[in-house]
Order: structure tokens, then C-alpha cells, then sequence
């Protein structure tokens, strides 16, 4: 969004442009044919809206692959929403109502809306096996990397990102968001909409903060290092060291600290 604002220097006001990261809501749908289930209502940047659907609903253990059909807009919407609503069709909804978030999920809330604490925990997750290991040094050059493949970010400043890459340190998927989770669900989306529902040997750069939720959905997808720019929460510490997950935090200015499961870096 490009609007005209007023920038104050030294007291001196001056008209100029700026562009404004995007944020609308989202409506997530299931179908199975006969039934059209809503599921959740994001705020998101509307950008990689089908990944964004695919990604959250594995991510929260509410879609199996194996069940996927395709994902599209509601072209019957009303032409001011029809761009807003997304559905998932799928072979059976197979979920459990009380296990979903509320309606309305805010883009800066992962968890938020859940019915009960329990819940807050994918019951899908899956342990990461330690298998090959990654250079100190190549963790340092990540969150520049993802930078500099930050296609919004250069006209904003104002949204976040995450990308995935192998441990040689080849970009496997990026996408950014103003939400941090939703950058992840896409990153990942666009993975599954390729028909890789799995992918260890991987590190997830993340701009921001390591939270809960980030860890919980990279560990739905198999990824075995995470890597902040910015401070873990300790249930993010206590959940990456449950799944075996390697989790780094304030990776800029080449150094980093490692939280969980240092054997993996070098």
C-alpha cells in the first residue's frame, strides 16, 4: 500500500510517500464435497494466500496430505470478499472442532484462541532425528540471505519472513508476513503444495523472535535447526529440546546462542 504521509526532521515537516505492509483477513474453509466447514479467520499480508491455507491447516494438525485435494478461492463470495475466503478441499474433514482456535486469529498471535492449554500442543508432532551436522560459520550468513530475499521488506521495512534452507545453505522456500507464524505456515505451504510433507537435514531462519508456536510448527514439518535474530521464549527452549530440535536465537553480527541440542552445529 502506497500512501502520502508527513515525515518530521528536526521539526520540518515534509510530504512524502510511503509504502505500508498490507494487512486483511483471511477466511480458511474446508470442503469435502458435501460439507463446507469455516475454520479460522487470519490477519494476514495478502501474498501466497493458498500456501498461507495449506501451511496453517498441517501446521495445526488439522490437514493430513494423504487427504489433500486442491485449494482455490470461494469465486461464489461477493466480489469485495471473494479474494479473502479460501478453501481447502479435501478426500474427509477429519478434525476435532474443539481443537481448532477460536474465529479470529490475530497476526501476531499463534496460539491465541485456543479452547483449553492442552490443546495449545499439536498432537501430530514428530521427534527430529539427529542425523548430519552444519558449519558454525553457515549459520551466521542466514539471516542475511534471507534478507536479501526479502522482496517486500525492501519497500516496507515492516514484515517479517521465513525461509527454509538445506545445510549447505541453499534456499529451499521463503515467504514473509506480518504475522512471524504466518511467514512460517507459508514457508512450509509452499513445500506441501509440492508434495513434500517432510523435510529433515533443514534449518528454518526466522526473522524476529523464537516462539512456541514457530518451534511447534517446524517440528510438524520435520525441520531440525532453528535460527532467530531475536530472543527464544523459554516454552520455544522447552519444546525445540523435547523434539530435538537445534535452536539458535540473536543470529546476527556473526555470532549466535545456541539453546537445545548443540551437536548438530560445528
Amino acid at each position: 500500500m502506497n500512501k502520502k504521509i508527513i515525515k518530521c526532521i528536526d521539526g520540518n515537516k515534509y510530504f512524502t510517500n510511503d509504502y505500508i505492509t498490507s494487512e486483511e483477513p483471511l477466511e480458511i474453509r474446508l470442503s469435502d464435497g458435501k460439507n463446507t466447514e469455516p475454520v479460522s479467520v487470519i490477519m494476514r499480508t495478502p501474498v501466497d494466500d493458498f500456501p498461507l491455507a495449506v501451511g496453517f491447516l498441517f501446521d495445526e494438525g488439522m490437514l493430513k496430505i494423504k487427504d489433500f485435494q486442491g485449494v482455490n478461492y470461494d469465486y461464489g463470495a461477493k466480489i469485495n470478499e471473494k479474494n479473502n475466503i479460501v478453501i481447502v478441499s479435501v478426500n474427509k474433514i477429519d478434525y476435532d472442532l474443539t481443537n481448532q482456535r477460536n474465529f479470529y486469529v490475530n497476526s501476531s498471535c499463534g496460539v491465541c484462541g485456543k479452547t483449553n492449554i492442552e490443546n495449545v500442543f499439536i498432537k501430530n508432532s514428530k521427534f527430529v532425528k539427529i542425523k548430519d551436522r552444519v558449519e558454525h560459520n553457515l549459520i551466521s550468513l542466514l539471516p542475511k540471505k534471507m534478507r536479501e530475499n526479502q522482496e517486500i521488506f525492501r519497500y516496507t521495512g515492516g514484515i517479517h519472513a521465513a525461509a527454509i534452507f538445506d545445510y549447505n545453505g541453499n534456499l529451499i522456500s521463503i515467504s514473509e508476513d506480518i504475522g512471524r507464524h504466518n511467514a512460517v505456515d507459508k514457508s512450509i505451504g509452499k513445500l506441501l503444495l509440492n508434495g513434500i510433507s517432510r523435510m529433515e537435514d533443514t534449518i528454518m531462519q526466522v526473522s524476529g523472535r523464537a516462539s512456541f508456536e514457530i518451534v511447534q510448527k517446524a517440528a510438524m514439518f520435520g525441520i531440525s535447526i532453528i535460527s532467530s535474530v531475536s530472543a527464544p521464549s523459554s516454552l520455544a527452549v522447552e519444546l525445540a529440546d523435547t523434539f530435538n530440535i537445534t535452536l539458535i536465537s540473536f543470529a546476527r553480527d556473526n555470532k549466535f546462542n545456541i539453546y537445545t541440542h548443540d551437536e548438530r552445529i560445528l
